[in-house]
């Protein structure tokens, strides 16, 4: 082993990992992460595990990996099940703000994509979840 091994990141891909870097790469995609999203992130992760150790190694990741890379990893490893929890994360995500950009629609759709699922299955969750974020009706 030498010196600088330890700094190295070998950080291995697991399906908490997985849900971290994909949520953050979506947060990431418009170039700022709101206090919103930031906070949305924090929820979801500490249900399964220790929040800012799953940023901090999702991130060391993701500085090894590309997108592309990471995704292809990510549908080996993954179930179907994980595939959807994470696409569900990720419209939620994308539509928190009321809106959804174009970069951020490329970037969901690429990971739809990369795991294996069409526009088709995904539509319910869309639907559901663009329901759920409309506040608008509750405001006087």
């Amino acid at each position: 082993m030498g010196f600088f091994d330890k700094f190295s990141s070998n950080t291995e891909l697991t399906p908490a990992i997985a849900l971290a870097t994909s949520m953050i790469y979506m947060m990431s995609v418009d170039g700022e992460v709101s206090d919103e999203e930031m906070n949305y992130l924090a929820v979801k992760l500490y249900a399964i595990g220790d929040a800012e150790e799953l940023v901090s190694l999702s991130r060391k990741y993701s500085k090894k990996q590309d997108l592309q890379a990471f995704q292809k990893e990510a549908n080996e490893k993954l179930t179907q099940d994980q595939k959807f929890t994470i696409l569900a994360n990720l419209i939620d995500i994308l539509l928190a703000d009321g809106s959804a950009d174009e970069e951020e629609q490329e970037l969901f759709f690429s990971f739809s994509e990369a795991f294996g699922i069409s526009e088709e299955e995904i539509q319910v969750y869309i639907d559901v979840i663009s329901v759920k974020n409309d506040l608008a009706s509750f405001v006087e």
